[in-house]
């Protein structure tokens, strides 16, 4: 599922009759079931919920205003309004400028973004612009890729480094060499200029400047200088919230962030987000952070990976009744610098979370997979890969008193420390048909390992 090229599937497409059956729900899941009627359908340790997710927002959404935008020829002086869905020739330049048009409707509204490469503060912003209506924000002809900085960059050649005058960058990353999972690869922040120059793939910052060592000069795409800026942060917008074929890179409060007190759906269909980059490396911060929201929470053939804390983390912060669903979904190399306790995939509180045929591996200081506190969560046809290189190496743990079904799953963990394939620590995991490529299982402080 990873070498992840920024196309995933779309949506939750249909496995056809033949081998397919009919999984249910375990019985203490609590999934509501008006929420989202699930009609979870598995072949072999491939499964679908059965849900159309365009279905799972405000049906005014669709048929509300279409604001357009074209980052490179628009102008947020048009209306974005046009003859039809797709028609760009009022199209604003800016996605914040679109959302400013949607509100003024007062009703629900589409954004459908032009695909290409969109920048710093076009997003929303930089936090200070958000939609106060339901919205959906499409990307239109392909994929809509936004990053906290610069997308081309020029650099000189200064002291045995490369250097060029960007600001309040966070994390650096090579784009041209690829880690196994697909990512980009990030360079090592080294104390000054000459140790930059000593040290190949890291980075420096001196006097306003960023200075890199790959080893040669950079080319104008090559380096990914990931800035102060937030991303998709919404810490305002409390109603549906629709997002299909939107990539961000980047976020200091994560690479999509909603916050609000809310009842309300969010839903994303083949997207990404990765590489979220805090202020202050002290306050780390997940890909994809989603809190206190009353209702489900449901993303397809979607990615986040690289964060600085957690990949996908759901909390409802005592806000009881969030339901997290990832179909195809993956999370991969989270965690950086000194965080702890990062997972690709976590529930807390009292969330209640499916995952199906998933992946989900080699994260830094955590499990691939944990479920925390009172979460009940049920994953089918899913993998985690632990290979923490400076702690120990969880796949799949389940804590305080948690419940966790793994029905078809596949663990591997390995690494220089403890590695658990399962770790019960308090909580209650059941299995299903789990296949242990490596790794103990380890039960704690009144944990429970069965099968069901």
């Amino acid at each position: 599922m990873l070498g992840l090229d920024i196309g995933l599937g779309a949506g939750s497409g249909p496995l056809g009759d033949r081998g397919t059956t009919a999984l249910t729900p375990p019985p203490g899941l609590g999934w509501n079931a008006d929420l989202a009627p699930l009609a979870v359908m598995g072949r072999g340790r491939d499964a679908r919920s059965g849900l159309a997710p365009r279905s799972l927002v405000d049906p005014a959404i669709w048929t509300g205003a279409a604001i357009h935008v074209d980052g490179q020829a628009g102008d947020d002086l048009y209306s974005g309004l046009g003859a039809a869905d797709g028609d760009f020739s009022a199209a604003k330049r800016t996605i914040h400028a679109a959302f400013t048009a949607g509100n003024a409707t007062g009703a629900a509204y589409r954004v459908i973004v032009k695909s290409g490469r969109y920048q710093e503060s076009s997003f929303t912003k930089n936090g200070n612009v958000e939609p106060d209506q339901p919205v959906a924000i499409l990307g239109w002809g392909g994929p809509v890729k936004y990053r906290t900085g610069p997308w081309a960059q020029a650099w000189t050649v200064f002291e045995g480094t490369y250097r060029a005058s960007v600001s309040a960058v966070r994390r650096v990353f090579r784009t041209d060499v690829p880690t196994p999972a697909g990512l980009y690869r990030e360079l090592a922040e080294v104390a000054t200029v000459a140790d930059c120059a000593a040290t190949p793939d890291s980075w420096t910052v001196e006097g306003g400047r960023v200075h890199v060592n790959i080893g040669r000069a950079p080319g104008l795409n090559d380096i990914a200088l990931i800035r102060s800026f937030h991303g998709a942060r919404f810490m305002t917008h409390n109603s549906d919230l629709y997002l299909e074929n939107i990539h961000t890179e980047g976020g200091i409060t994560g690479a999509l962030h909603c916050d609000p007190q809310s009842a309300r759906n969010i839903v994303g269909v083949n997207c990404s987000f990765r590489y979220s980059a805090p202020s202050v490396p002290s306050a780390p911060q997940d890909a994809v952070r989603i809190r206190q929201v009353t209702g489900l929470c449901a993303f397809f053939d979607s990615d986040a990976s690289g964060g600085a804390k957690d990949g996908w983390s759901f909390h409802d912060d005592g806000t009881p009744g969030m339901h997290a669903l990832l179909e195809r979904c993956t999370g991969f190399g989270n965690g950086w610098g000194e965080a702890t306790s990062c997972n690709g995939f976590t529930t807390h509180d009292s969330v209640r979370g499916v995952a199906l045929s998933g992946s989900f591996g080699q994260s830094r200081n955590g499990a691939e997979v944990h479920c925390i506190q009172d979460t009940r969560t049920w994953m089918v046809g899913c993998d985690a890969v632990a290979r923490d290189i400076d702690g120990s190496s969880v796949a799949y743990k389940c804590s305080h008193s948690g419940r966790m079904w793994l029905d078809r799953c596949r663990g591997d963990a390995a690494g220089p420390g403890d590695a658990f394939v399962i770790e019960a620590n308090g909580g209650h995991v059941s299995l299903r048909a789990f296949t242990s490529v490596a790794g103990a299982v380890s039960i704690t402080s009144g944990g429970i390992v069965d099968t069901y």
